[in-house]
């Protein structure tokens, strides 16, 4: 059965994917930096967009969903002030790092519903898991890498070490959603419910016993 959850997901794999070799192609083939510096931030502003909202169809909490579902808003108005204060086009270092920790602290709260409910499954079961533990990692891995590169990018050193952890970091995370893609979740069958028959009557040991 294929869910809204299935096919915001699989929007958010198409469009990143699409934008990946649009941006690539633009740096490496047709040597406009400055251009794949504008699909980078076109990149983050889609894809947390699409974060926000698919993470927001599993919380329950109708505030804190409110804020996800408008969050993107304020995020893309962050992204195009980031833009325009730059003095040269460059990779927006400083929106990655602000989407990684939001995104980090919802999918957190998002356990923590998990963990406040009773679960009849394992959650590990559950492609969802395998998605917000990819997230986890790929946030808290980028997140200060991203923050120190806006100042030390430019350095030989940090950026072998750059290339290190952002292509470690994106290979876990890849292998991650796809182990969620493999999840076959169980089929949620709710069994009607039958009233117990039990005829109390029946059991009536002390019936035919006589007292002296």
């Amino acid at each position: 059965m294929v869910t809204k959850e299935k096919k915001v997901f699989f929007l958010y794999t198409i469009l990143i994917s699409i934008l990946v070799v649009v941006g690539f192609s633009l740096l490496y083939i047709f040597k406009s930096p400055e251009n794949y510096y504008r699909v980078a931030r076109i990149y983050y502003v889609i894809e947390y967009a699409l974060l926000t909202y698919f993470f927001s169809l599993f919380i329950t909490n109708k505030s804190v969903k409110k804020i996800l579902l408008y969050s993107p808003i304020a995020y893309s108005i962050f992204c195009i002030y980031d833009f325009l204060i730059e003095p040269k086009p460059g990779l927006p270092f400083i929106p990655a790092s602000v989407e990684h920790i939001i995104l980090l602290t919802f999918i957190i709260y998002y356990f923590f519903e998990v963990m406040q409910d009773s679960v009849v499954e394992p959650i590990y079961q559950k492609a969802i898991f395998w998605i917000s533990v990819a997230f986890i990692i790929n946030s808290s891995g980028n997140f200060f890498l991203f923050l120190y590169s806006k100042n030390s990018f430019n350095d030989d050193i940090f950026k072998r070490q750059y290339t290190i952890i952002y292509t470690t970091v994106t290979v876990l995370k890849n292998i991650l959603l796809c182990i969620s893609i493999l999840i076959k979740e169980p089929q949620e069958s709710i069994a009607p419910h039958t009233p117990i028959d039990i005829d109390l009557d029946s059991f009536q040991p002390f019936k035919n016993q006589k007292y002296s």
